[in-house]
């Protein structure tokens, strides 16, 4: 019986999946989960959508980015980067079908596709050939073999990486603080997610003016969690030393935006 080219290459995937998760230290970051746009000009297209330049996205690191309802709230955020035939974005898992939605009927007039399931995110602590640097010690793998990698048998490394985005005062929206807060309420300037200098998207004109006017009065700050069970993503939460609507929530800190 003539064997296909399919079935030749299954034990090859297998294989490589196999070292991927031994060798790499794989890691489920289950929170996360990553649409890819491709298509004509995906680049360009994705330009007039996002706050970052998307001409500057590149396959060895990841380039934080908001999207932006047009009164300039933040309605999903993350990071992308460039794969071999799409572009990457990685936002919160709560936030896909809002981000989903946000871009549909731009996608209508264009000649670019987001694919139509979003794919589990991989991380590890260690650089090769096939990852792009997400954040300070974690590095997002960009090629996962066909065969699937069992997600029971990897890590979940969301803990760890929540802690360290709180540690950071970086924010990855979820969909209880979706279409809130300005980019700069939430500090996105500060890593990077915000191109003050490139064209127009979606926003731009409430962003660029709130931070050339100095409109911006509220501010992203961290804060200790005393009542754990009196704390909810995106509700106010009240201590004696201020308040603030909580927008990432830790074991024992969490961020807010709160009044400068």
């Amino acid at each position: 019986m003539r064997l296909t080219l399919l079935q030749l290459l299954l034990p090859i995937r297998q294989s490589i999946s196999s070292f991927v998760v031994r060798e790499c230290l794989l890691n489920n970051w289950q929170d996360a989960r990553m649409l890819k746009l491709a298509g004509f000009a995906a680049n360009e297209f994705l330009q007039g959508y996002v706050t970052c330049n998307t001409d500057r996205l590149s396959e060895l690191a990841c380039t934080p980015f908001a999207a932006c309802s047009l009164q300039g709230r933040v309605i999903a955020n993350g990071w992308a980067l460039l794969l071999g035939d799409a572009i990457g974005l990685v936002i919160h898992r709560t936030t896909v079908q809002t981000f989903r939605d946000y871009l549909a009927p731009y996608l209508r007039f264009s000649k670019c596709t987001l694919n139509g399931s979003e794919d589990f995110v991989y991380v590890t602590r260690s650089a090769n050939a096939t990852t792009a640097e997400l954040i300070s010690g974690w590095h997002l793998v960009r090629d996962i073999p066909t065969a699937p990698v069992e997600t029971a048998q990897v890590p979940d490394a969301s803990p760890l990486i929540n802690e360290q985005l709180i540690e950071r005062r970086m924010v990855l929206i979820q969909q209880a603080c979706s279409g809130r807060h300005l980019p700069q309420m939430l500090a996105l300037q500060e890593h990077g997610a915000v191109d003050f200098d490139k064209g127009c998207y979606l926003g731009q004109e409430v962003v660029a003016r709130a931070s050339f006017r100095g409109a911006v009065k509220r501010n992203l700050a961290a804060f200790a969690i005393d009542e754990p069970t009196a704390v909810e993503l995106g509700k106010t939460y009240e201590k004696a030393d201020g308040k603030g609507e909580v927008v990432m929530l830790g074991e024992k800190q969490g961020l807010w935006v709160t009044r400068i």
